[in-house]
């Protein structure tokens, strides 16, 4: 991970808890115990200049399987201070590459299980979708 919003990332990271399944039972977990890794991307949507970055951030909900879910968290930079705006949960599309910046939304491609393909080497791709406002994104299929 590289780039001006780094330390932002990394506490959000470090101090965030989502929800996890635990051989105890469903419970809420420090993301930073089940992150795997995350790619993150920089940008500015075309209706507001401010730097934004992109996280799309790996990680395991269930302790107990070998499924790997995915997040998008988007920061922004303001004086100087990046802050997270809001974060999508289980986004598709694993391996994110050509991201579009828009008015309000971004694109990207993500690695998807294409029709002749099996769980553990998908080749296929789609588009998929961000939208983004001021508090919150949300992730449109």
């Amino acid at each position: 991970m590289t780039g001006a919003a780094k330390s932002a990332i990394t506490r959000y990271v470090q101090g965030t808890r989502i929800p996890c399944y635990k051989m105890t039972g469903e419970t809420t977990c420090l993301l930073k115990e089940t992150a795997s890794d995350a790619k993150v991307f920089y940008g500015t949507l075309k209706n507001d200049p401010a730097p934004i970055a992109v996280a799309f951030i790996g990680y395991q909900y269930d302790a107990t399987g070998n499924a790997m879910d995915q997040m998008a968290v988007v920061f922004k930079e303001v004086g100087g201070r990046w802050t997270a705006i809001g974060r999508a949960d289980n986004t598709i599309g694993t391996n994110p590459r050509a991201l579009e910046f828009g008015s309000g939304e971004i694109s990207y491609t993500g690695t998807v299980v294409g029709p002749r393909d099996n769980r553990a080497n998908p080749r296929g791709s789609a588009r998929f979708k961000l939208v983004v406002s001021e508090r919150a994104v949300t992730f449109v299929k």
